[in-house]
């Protein structure tokens, strides 16, 4: 037998010429669908402390995004940099959702939050502090600076059917708000003891969804 046929006899006896992929199970089939990107006009009211749980509320005024109403820790590492009123300053602080909450979600409705780390820095142009250097400092909208800042949001949440989302929602310049932050001290660089803003602006919602396909 010549070598070609003797090599077609063998795979036909062995079948392993023809012998398909194994079937994949149900756990491993995993798809993870293309993230979706929503586009709205948010409210976002935040008030929270160095001392005690905050609240953080983002509602969505026109098109679309997660909207929540959410109990947050404390502020974890606040500070604000104050260089004087003319001059402007700074604002960070990060936080974490503090207890159950609920959001929404366009497409999907009511929504269970089971993460919410909260991550923000706002540079000011200029600023109120008419009792002087350690006190309350307000500002405006106006006051912002356009390029300056960075408020973002990322976490988990599922819906009552079992669906489970990963979200980053982040805001860009403010068109409207106001806000009133406390330092700790007179020092330039100080902890942050308060902070109460409320702000309009345009947010960028980025949600991500994975399921497990069922076998027939």
């Amino acid at each position: 037998m010549r070598p070609v046929a003797l090599a077609l006899a063998l795979l036909a006896v062995s079948g392993s010429a023809c012998t398909p992929p194994p079937a994949t199970t149900a756990a491993a089939s995993a798809t993870a669908y293309p993230p979706a990107v929503l586009s709205g006009d948010g409210e976002l009211h935040c008030d929270i402390s160095a001392s005690k749980n905050g609240r953080q509320t983002l509602v969505i005024v026109s098109g679309g995004g997660l909207e929540f109403d959410a109990a947050v820790s404390p502020i974890v590492d606040g500070t604000v940099t104050t260089r004087s009123p003319e001059k402007g300053g700074v604002y960070r602080f990060t936080s974490h959702l503090a207890g159950p909450a609920k959001g929404k979600l366009p497409g999907v409705g009511e929504v269970d939050l089971d993460e919410l780390e909260t991550k923000v820095a706002v540079e000011m142009n200029r600023y109120s502090q008419p009792q002087g250097r350690g006190t309350a400092l307000t500002f405006s909208s106006s006051d912002m600076s356009r390029r300056g800042i960075y408020v973002e949001f990322v976490g988990r949440a599922h819906a009552p059917g079992g669906q489970r989302y990963a979200f980053h929602v982040n805001l860009g310049a403010p068109s409207d708000g106001s806000g009133r932050v406390v330092p700790a001290d007179d020092n330039e660089r100080s902890r942050m003891m308060e902070k109460a803003v409320y702000i309009r602006a345009p947010t960028t919602t980025v949600v991500v969804t994975t399921t497990v396909e069922k076998q027939p």
